[in-house]
């Protein structure tokens, strides 16, 4: 049955840029699950992993040519994002798609969006998909110079939302021990609860760095296979769609798979090597695993997220151009200083129930008026 008196309409507003749209589709089937009406409005290519959650899927009519899949450089990736986060093109499919909901979730990053949304009838809630200190701090300094000019504060559009809901680990978070504002809520990650561990005769590796394409990414891949080589582990490696897995020569204690539910891993898993993006790294630490992390970019959340896991503890942050053999000896010293483990324990104690979910909901249904 709904959470509150009537069946409400839910309107999320994403893009395709990888690690932001998880947390919809996961709030989106939570939201739904409660007898309520949920729709996604994003790009074309996120429709089929909309619509097998159970919820409806509106695409963009014209918005920019844009893949978070699509091979670019260094610049050219930050330049496609910058023009992405205040491009008016999606404006008026989003003021269309809002008419006559209940409540109306912006990924944070769309900030005309959010911009054109809030003072309406409907309430808008901002969706933060990774720590607001990166948000808050590294982001919005970039996309300042570029939104200023389009008359967009960032802080001043963000504010001017219902609510900023952080799907994130407020310890964790730098941002978390630093505010008071009552507008600004951190649920805790939009993630299913974390699964029993089976225990496996030889150490489970998984190795995933993104589903975007980042330069130099099929390099680090393959040394993290040339790393595994000659350790006594098994190692599960998916490239995800920004990398063909027929391009990687994997040792024989490796198996290659462009996708692969980590969900369904991760409970057999002693360790993970990620990238630091939020969500892979979260649903790790939520199954009390030790990291790796070997960030792509510079310029995105990851250095910011694999730190934060360094200072817990609970993992080592290596530079992408790690040798295959710097990569096997931290991996070695992960898995064997069990004080790696504890670490992610810790953080498991607050994660691995995943009440994060229903708090995120629970926030935005609070907000119908």
């Amino acid at each position: 049955m709904p959470t509150g008196p009537r069946r409400a309409r839910v309107l999320f507003v994403t893009f395709d840029a990888g690690g932001n749209f998880p947390p919809v589709i996961t709030l989106g089937r939570e939201i739904s699950s409660r007898g309520h009406e949920v729709t996604v409005l994003g790009h074309q290519q996120q429709r089929a992993k909309v619509e097998a959650a159970g919820l409806s899927f509106v695409a963009y009519t014209d918005p920019p040519p844009w893949s978070s899949a699509q091979h670019r450089g260094m610049l050219s990736a930050v330049v496609g994002y910058l023009k992405m986060f205040t491009t008016d093109a999606l404006v008026d499919d989003a003021v269309s798609a809002a008419a006559g909901k209940d409540v109306v979730v912006v990924d944070c990053m769309l900030l005309p969006v959010i911009s054109a949304l809030a003072g309406r009838d409907v309430p808008v809630v901002a969706l933060f998909h990774t720590f607001y200190a990166y948000l808050d701090g590294s982001f919005r300094r970039a996309v300042g110079v570029v939104s200023r000019v389009r008359g967009l504060g960032v802080r001043t559009t963000w504010n001017a939302t219902d609510l900023r809901l952080v799907v994130s680990d407020r310890t964790l978070d730098p941002a978390g021990r630093r505010s008071a504002d009552q507008q600004l809520v951190w649920s805790g990650p939009a993630d299913p609860a974390a699964r029993p561990h089976v225990r496996q005769e030889l150490p489970l590796v998984l190795a995933s760095l993104s589903t975007t394409d980042f330069p130099g990414q099929q390099q680090t891949l393959q040394n993290i296979l040339d790393a595994a080589a000659e350790m006594p582990i098994r190692l599960v490696l998916t490239t995800g769609p920004a990398v063909d897995p027929a391009s990687l020569k994997p040792p024989p204690n490796a198996q290659v798979h462009q996708f692969i539910p980590h969900r369904d891993v991760l409970p057999k898993c002693s360790a993970v090597v990620g990238h630091g993006g939020h969500s892979t790294t979260v649903q790790a630490l939520a199954h009390g695993l030790p990291m790796l992390i070997i960030p792509m970019h510079p310029l995105l959340d990851q250095p910011m997220v694999g730190k934060a896991v360094a200072t817990s503890g609970a993992g080592v942050v290596l530079p992408k151009n790690a040798s295959p053999d710097k990569i096997s000896t931290t991996l070695a010293q992960v898995l064997e200083d069990k004080s790696y483990a504890a670490a992610a324990g810790v953080i498991a104690e607050r994660l691995a129930d995943g009440r994060g979910t229903a708090r995120a909901a629970d926030a935005i249904l609070d907000r119908i008026r």
